[in-house]
């Protein structure tokens, strides 16, 4: 990749495209990781900070390939309402009832990839302003678009059941009971937690997209300010068991934790900053690329 790079910039002499560019940037925003089994958990109750260095190859004076490295983290904070529904149960007298259980469940999610996003970049060249010292300083606008390959490095997660309410309906009675605590029945409060580290064995692979304005900042700077939004499309952490301990008294001081889909989706969204170098390249007769060619002789 530096081979390439290094080639790239110093080789790189044609009038019709812009010079490859070095980049380092740093983003940040709101982030979510969408449980399928759970419709309620909302979306965007944490945070997403990613940095790194990039490199931006463009083989047009519009077109370009992005790519680059740096660690991404994510933290989320999921408060989790739900309902769960066991039928046909008989309880100690011999009489058929149905349980309705509602959980308020409570996660805290941490984790940081190694992102590698892979994209294609268009951009808009600048339109004729008077004055070079306008025309040097707006580049036009900016679009990205691709993929953003995640190496897992490190997670955790903390767990809470903060309360379950369990309330049986008897269809022969046509009657409900939901105070006799003796029986599993009623409002528990503080039921179980937990902590630890999820089996985080699989890349993630999230859509990627960018878009923001390009300016001049120096001889041979540029700065990009932008927006971007990345969607998970594949479930990297391992299930856990899944929401069984509801029933039974004895049980719901060690209620399950509630499992991972298997359609566990990622996303973030926020601002993204990246400054980066370009060498100015030499032909026969020197010109600044980012300058329209028709303007050399006009400044002169």
């Amino acid at each position: 990749m530096f081979a390439v790079m290094s080639m790239s910039v110093s080789a790189q002499i044609l009038s019709d495209k812009d010079p490859s560019e070095i980049s380092v940037f740093l983003g940040g925003g709101l982030a979510s990781i969408h449980y399928q089994d759970a419709p309620r958990a909302g979306f965007f109750n944490g945070f997403a900070l990613e940095f790194g260095v990039a490199y931006t190859y463009f083989f047009h004076r519009n077109w370009g390939i992005y790519f680059g490295a740096g660690p991404g983290i994510y933290k989320t904070n999921k408060l989790v309402d739900f309902d769960v529904f066991t039928p046909d149960l008989t309880d100690q007298n011999g009489y058929q009832f149905d349980l309705y259980t509602q959980p308020t469940y409570s996660e805290t999610f941490q984790t940081m990839f190694i992102n590698i996003p892979i994209m294609l970049q268009y951009q808009t060249k600048q339109k004729n302003q008077r004055g070079a010292q306008n025309q040097q300083r707006y580049k036009g606008f900016y679009i990205m678009g691709g993929v953003k390959v995640g190496v897992p490095l490190n997670d955790a997660y903390e767990s809470t059941i903060k309360s379950i309410t369990n309330a049986a309906y008897y269809p022969q009675f046509d009657n409900w009971a939901a105070t006799q605590r003796f029986a599993g029945l009623g409002t528990f409060d503080d039921v179980s937690s937990s902590s630890g580290k999820l089996a985080l064995n699989v890349p993630s692979l999230k859509l990627a997209f960018e878009a923001g304005f390009k300016w001049r900042v120096g001889s041979n700077f540029l700065l990009y300010t932008g927006a971007f939004c990345d969607y998970g499309l594949n479930n990297t952490v391992s299930s856990r068991p899944p929401i069984r301990n509801n029933i039974a008294v004895d049980h719901i001081t060690d209620f399950s934790l509630l499992s991972f889909s298997e359609n566990l989706n990622m996303m973030s969204v926020g601002i993204i900053l990246r400054l980066s170098f370009f060498q100015t390249p030499r032909s026969e007769c020197a010109f600044d690329p980012y300058i329209n060619i028709r303007n050399v002789k006009k400044y002169r």
